[in-house]
């Protein structure tokens, strides 16, 4: 006997209703035989449409199943992907640990090698250019080989005092102990840079005078070597604490340690940049300072 809506084969008189497709396979009632064509016809047609839906149930079922397999296949893929990204990122990770153990090993290599390429660069210049006075030429390397070391042992009173040294001596002024905007605006830019870059390299970012310069422009300041007016001016002034309370701080009250705000050293400027005058000192000297701020070579 086979089922009439999934073809399922049983033995006659073995199960009422199909295992398969749960087809109702008890034989009609004795009292219909024979059966009525109309009853027959009807039944018929009954079949064949629970034969569609059967076929159709099991076209759903198999496309399903495809569906299924293919999301665990790519779950399986997915999980060796993990697996070699994992594996990956764990090379990636041993490499720079490598070499950030080499970058140690050779720090204090590559620091030497910094100064004698900084020291090299400033003897040709200084061997390339003639001074008035033997006294006002500019300084020899070893200068800032000492303003290198006094930087690296985070000494920066006495790396501050140190800049002011060497920008009289750069300028010439060594004798006259400050100088003017001409001086700051013709300042060499050879020498500019490797100042600010010491700084800059050894206070991790947070001092120096292109660290000025960026919170000079913040503050809306024009780049035209003018005194921007009061009121940019004391923001500025306020910010890397060279003023508290709208006055400007005493020397004594300058901070040399790390716990000083952001672009308050150098702060040579009430060292180098005053005319001299008690009275005048501190407008003269924010005014040339605004020359330095503004070279485009920073």
């Amino acid at each position: 006997m086979k089922c009439p809506i999934c073809e399922t084969e049983y033995t006659e008189n073995e199960i009422e209703t199909c295992k398969v497709c749960g087809y109702d396979l008890t034989p009609y009632p004795s009292l219909f035989e024979p059966i009525p064509p109309g009853f027959l016809e009807k039944e018929r047609k009954r079949i064949a449409a629970a034969k569609r839906v059967w076929q159709l149930s099991q076209s759903m079922v198999s496309q399903l199943q495809t569906r299924l397999d293919e999301v665990t296949r790519q779950i399986g893929n997915l999980t060796e992907s993990q697996t070699q990204l994992k594996s990956d990122f764990q090379s990636q990770l041993d490499e720079v640990t490598r070499q950030i153990g080499n970058l140690t090993e050779s720090q204090s290599q590559q620091e030497t090698r910094m100064v004698e390429a900084i020291a090299s660069r400033l003897q040709q210049i200084v061997e390339g250019q003639q001074r008035p006075k033997e006294d006002d030429r500019r300084p020899p390397s070893a200068n800032y080989a000492r303003l290198n070391n006094l930087l690296k042992a985070g000494n920066w009173k006495a790396a501050d005092e140190e800049t002011a040294r060497i920008m009289l001596a750069v300028t010439g002024q060594t004798q006259r102990g400050w100088v003017d905007d001409d001086d700051l605006k013709n300042f060499p830019s050879e020498d500019l840079r490797t100042i600010d870059q010491l700084w800059v390299n050894y206070s991790g970012g947070r001092f120096g005078f292109s660290v000025q310069k960026r919170i000079y422009m913040e503050g809306r300041a024009k780049l035209y070597g003018q005194y921007p007016g009061d009121t940019i001016w004391h923001k500025f002034c306020q910010q890397i604490g060279w003023m508290y309370g709208g006055k400007y701080v005493s020397p004594k009250d300058l901070i040399f340690d790390a716990s000083a705000p952001r672009g308050h050293l150098p702060c040579v400027w009430p060292s180098v940049v005053l005319s001299g005058c008690c009275v005048s000192r501190l407008r003269v000297g924010r005014c040339h300072w605004c020359y330095l701020l503004s070279r485009r070579d920073l």
